[in-house]
Protein backbone atom coordinates (compact mmCIF):
# COMPACT_ATOMS: atom_id res chain seq x y z
CA UNK A 1 0.00 0.00 0.00
CA UNK A 2 1.32 3.44 -0.93
CA UNK A 3 1.90 5.89 1.91
CA UNK A 4 -0.63 8.35 0.45
CA UNK A 5 -3.28 5.61 0.36
CA UNK A 6 -2.48 4.71 3.97
CA UNK A 7 -2.77 8.39 4.93
CA UNK A 8 -6.27 8.69 3.45
CA UNK A 9 -7.28 5.39 5.06
CA UNK A 10 -6.09 6.72 8.41
CA UNK A 11 -8.00 9.97 7.87
CA UNK A 12 -11.15 8.08 6.89
CA UNK A 13 -10.88 5.98 10.04
CA UNK A 14 -10.41 9.10 12.19
CA UNK A 15 -13.41 10.90 10.70
CA UNK A 16 -15.50 7.71 11.02
CA UNK A 17 -14.61 7.39 14.71
CA UNK A 18 -15.55 11.03 15.33
CA UNK A 19 -18.85 10.45 13.52
CA UNK A 20 -19.60 7.27 15.47
CA UNK A 21 -18.83 9.00 18.78
CA UNK A 22 -21.23 11.83 17.99
CA UNK A 23 -23.90 9.46 16.69
CA UNK A 24 -23.81 7.50 19.96
CA UNK A 25 -24.04 10.65 22.11
CA UNK A 26 -27.23 11.89 23.73
CA UNK A 27 -27.19 15.13 21.73
CA UNK A 28 -29.91 16.11 19.30
CA UNK A 29 -29.14 15.17 15.69
CA UNK A 30 -28.53 18.78 14.64
CA UNK A 31 -26.10 19.34 17.53
CA UNK A 32 -24.32 16.05 16.80
CA UNK A 33 -23.84 16.98 13.14
CA UNK A 34 -22.52 20.46 13.99
CA UNK A 35 -20.02 19.00 16.45
CA UNK A 36 -19.03 16.20 14.07
CA UNK A 37 -18.19 18.74 11.36
CA UNK A 38 -16.26 20.92 13.82
CA UNK A 39 -14.19 18.08 15.29
CA UNK A 40 -13.53 16.58 11.86
CA UNK A 41 -12.35 19.93 10.51
CA UNK A 42 -9.92 20.36 13.39
CA UNK A 43 -8.71 16.76 13.02
CA UNK A 44 -8.02 17.23 9.31
CA UNK A 45 -6.27 20.56 9.91
CA UNK A 46 -3.99 18.95 12.49
CA UNK A 47 -3.12 16.10 10.12
CA UNK A 48 -2.31 18.48 7.28
CA UNK A 49 -0.02 20.53 9.53
CA UNK A 50 1.73 17.50 11.00
CA UNK A 51 2.88 16.19 7.62
CA UNK A 52 5.36 19.03 7.01
CA UNK A 53 7.42 18.66 10.20
CA UNK A 54 7.23 14.86 9.95
CA UNK A 55 8.77 15.11 6.48
CA UNK A 56 11.56 17.25 7.97
CA UNK A 57 12.17 14.89 10.88
CA UNK A 58 11.74 11.62 8.95
CA UNK A 59 12.10 12.54 5.29
CA UNK A 60 12.41 9.03 3.77
CA UNK A 61 9.17 7.96 5.46
CA UNK A 62 6.94 11.01 5.16
CA UNK A 63 8.29 13.00 2.18
CA UNK A 64 5.79 11.31 -0.16
CA UNK A 65 2.91 12.84 1.83
CA UNK A 66 3.85 16.47 1.10
CA UNK A 67 1.78 16.57 -2.09
CA UNK A 68 -1.36 14.81 -0.72
CA UNK A 69 -1.48 17.17 2.27
CA UNK A 70 -3.03 19.83 0.01
CA UNK A 71 -6.09 17.63 -0.38
CA UNK A 72 -6.24 17.13 3.38
CA UNK A 73 -6.11 20.89 3.92
CA UNK A 74 -8.90 21.47 1.40
CA UNK A 75 -10.99 18.78 3.12
CA UNK A 76 -10.46 20.59 6.44
CA UNK A 77 -11.84 23.77 4.87
CA UNK A 78 -14.87 21.93 3.45
CA UNK A 79 -15.77 20.53 6.89
CA UNK A 80 -15.16 23.95 8.49
CA UNK A 81 -17.36 25.65 5.88
CA UNK A 82 -20.21 23.18 6.46
CA UNK A 83 -19.83 23.60 10.24
CA UNK A 84 -19.88 27.41 9.99
CA UNK A 85 -22.89 27.39 7.65
CA UNK A 86 -24.92 25.18 9.98
CA UNK A 87 -24.01 27.24 13.05
CA UNK A 88 -24.98 30.48 11.33
CA UNK A 89 -28.22 28.96 10.06
CA UNK A 90 -29.38 27.00 13.11
CA UNK A 91 -28.26 29.28 15.93
CA UNK A 92 -27.91 32.80 14.53
CA UNK A 93 -30.27 32.96 11.54
CA UNK A 94 -27.33 34.35 9.52
CA UNK A 95 -26.96 37.35 11.85
CA UNK A 96 -23.21 38.03 11.62
CA UNK A 97 -23.46 40.85 14.17
CA UNK A 98 -24.39 38.41 16.94
CA UNK A 99 -21.49 36.17 15.96
CA UNK A 100 -18.95 39.00 16.13
CA UNK A 101 -20.19 39.98 19.59
CA UNK A 102 -19.10 36.61 21.00
CA UNK A 103 -15.31 36.19 21.37
CA UNK A 104 -15.15 32.39 20.88
CA UNK A 105 -16.99 32.81 17.57
CA UNK A 106 -15.41 36.10 16.50
CA UNK A 107 -11.89 34.64 16.53
CA UNK A 108 -13.04 31.89 14.19
CA UNK A 109 -14.01 34.37 11.44
CA UNK A 110 -10.45 35.41 10.40
CA UNK A 111 -9.43 31.75 10.67
CA UNK A 112 -12.21 30.83 8.25
CA UNK A 113 -11.09 33.55 5.81
CA UNK A 114 -7.53 32.22 5.92
CA UNK A 115 -8.68 28.64 5.30
CA UNK A 116 -10.76 29.90 2.38
CA UNK A 117 -7.69 31.56 0.88
CA UNK A 118 -5.69 28.36 1.43
CA UNK A 119 -8.33 26.25 -0.31
CA UNK A 120 -8.67 28.60 -3.28
CA UNK A 121 -4.90 28.65 -3.86
CA UNK A 122 -4.18 24.96 -3.25
CA UNK A 123 -3.61 24.27 -6.94
CA UNK A 124 -0.60 24.12 -9.24
CA UNK A 125 -2.18 26.97 -11.23
CA UNK A 126 -2.18 29.19 -8.13
CA UNK A 127 1.46 28.36 -7.44
CA UNK A 128 2.43 29.28 -11.01
CA UNK A 129 0.32 32.45 -10.95
CA UNK A 130 1.55 33.76 -7.58
CA UNK A 131 5.08 32.46 -7.80
CA UNK A 132 6.48 29.98 -5.32
CA UNK A 133 7.80 32.60 -2.87
CA UNK A 134 4.52 34.54 -2.63
CA UNK A 135 2.53 31.31 -2.51
CA UNK A 136 4.57 30.03 0.44
CA UNK A 137 4.22 33.36 2.24
CA UNK A 138 0.45 33.27 1.79
CA UNK A 139 0.16 29.70 3.02
CA UNK A 140 2.17 30.43 6.16
CA UNK A 141 -0.93 32.27 7.42
CA UNK A 142 -2.35 28.80 8.09
CA UNK A 143 -0.39 28.82 11.36
CA UNK A 144 -2.35 31.88 12.50
CA UNK A 145 -5.56 30.13 11.49
CA UNK A 146 -4.56 27.05 13.47
CA UNK A 147 -3.92 29.09 16.64
CA UNK A 148 -7.28 30.85 16.31
CA UNK A 149 -9.12 27.60 15.59
CA UNK A 150 -7.43 25.83 18.50
CA UNK A 151 -8.49 28.67 20.81
CA UNK A 152 -12.03 28.56 19.37
CA UNK A 153 -12.12 24.80 19.92
CA UNK A 154 -11.02 25.07 23.56
CA UNK A 155 -13.44 27.90 24.35
CA UNK A 156 -16.41 26.13 22.71
CA UNK A 157 -15.64 22.63 23.98
CA UNK A 158 -18.48 20.87 25.74
CA UNK A 159 -16.69 18.27 27.83
CA UNK A 160 -13.23 19.47 28.79
CA UNK A 161 -14.02 21.38 31.99
CA UNK A 162 -16.96 22.11 34.30
CA UNK A 163 -19.01 25.26 33.91
CA UNK A 164 -19.74 26.78 37.28
CA UNK A 165 -21.45 24.25 39.51
CA UNK A 166 -22.73 22.19 36.58
CA UNK A 167 -21.30 18.72 36.14
CA UNK A 168 -20.02 18.19 32.59
CA UNK A 169 -19.25 14.64 31.39
CA UNK A 170 -15.80 14.18 29.91
CA UNK A 171 -15.88 14.24 26.11
CA UNK A 172 -13.32 11.66 24.95
CA UNK A 173 -13.32 12.94 21.36
CA UNK A 174 -12.51 16.48 22.48
CA UNK A 175 -9.76 15.29 24.82
CA UNK A 176 -8.20 13.23 22.01
CA UNK A 177 -8.28 16.19 19.64
CA UNK A 178 -6.78 18.54 22.22
CA UNK A 179 -3.89 16.09 22.58
CA UNK A 180 -3.62 15.95 18.79
CA UNK A 181 -3.51 19.75 18.68
CA UNK A 182 -0.75 19.83 21.28
CA UNK A 183 1.17 17.18 19.32
CA UNK A 184 0.79 19.35 16.21
CA UNK A 185 2.31 22.34 18.01
CA UNK A 186 5.20 20.25 19.34
CA UNK A 187 5.92 18.82 15.89
CA UNK A 188 5.86 22.29 14.33
CA UNK A 189 8.39 23.59 16.88
CA UNK A 190 10.60 20.52 16.47
CA UNK A 191 10.42 20.68 12.67
CA UNK A 192 11.28 24.39 12.63
CA UNK A 193 14.23 23.82 14.99
CA UNK A 194 15.66 20.94 12.94
CA UNK A 195 15.12 22.76 9.64
CA UNK A 196 16.85 25.89 10.96
CA UNK A 197 19.72 23.81 12.31
CA UNK A 198 20.21 22.03 8.98
CA UNK A 199 20.04 25.30 7.08
CA UNK A 200 22.67 26.88 9.34
CA UNK A 201 24.88 23.80 8.96
CA UNK A 202 24.68 23.99 5.16
CA UNK A 203 25.57 27.71 5.13
CA UNK A 204 28.52 27.41 7.51
CA UNK A 205 30.76 25.23 5.26
CA UNK A 206 30.20 27.66 2.37
CA UNK A 207 31.35 30.57 4.52
CA UNK A 208 34.41 28.64 5.68
CA UNK A 209 35.40 27.68 2.13
CA UNK A 210 35.15 31.22 0.77
CA UNK A 211 38.43 33.21 0.83
CA UNK A 212 38.70 36.01 3.36
CA UNK A 213 38.66 39.51 1.98
CA UNK A 214 41.22 42.04 3.26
Amino acid sequence: MQKSSFLFLLILAGVALIGAYQALSDNASSVAIVRFLALSAFFLLCVSLMIGPLAVLRGPIFAQLIEPRRAVGVAAFVFAALHSSLVLSLYFNWNIGNVISMLPLAIAIPAYVILLAMALTSTDWAVAKLGLAKWKTLHRFVYIAFILIFAHFILKSNGLYSRGSASVPLNIAEVALVLLGIATVILQVAGFFIFSKRKAASVQPQNQSSPERI
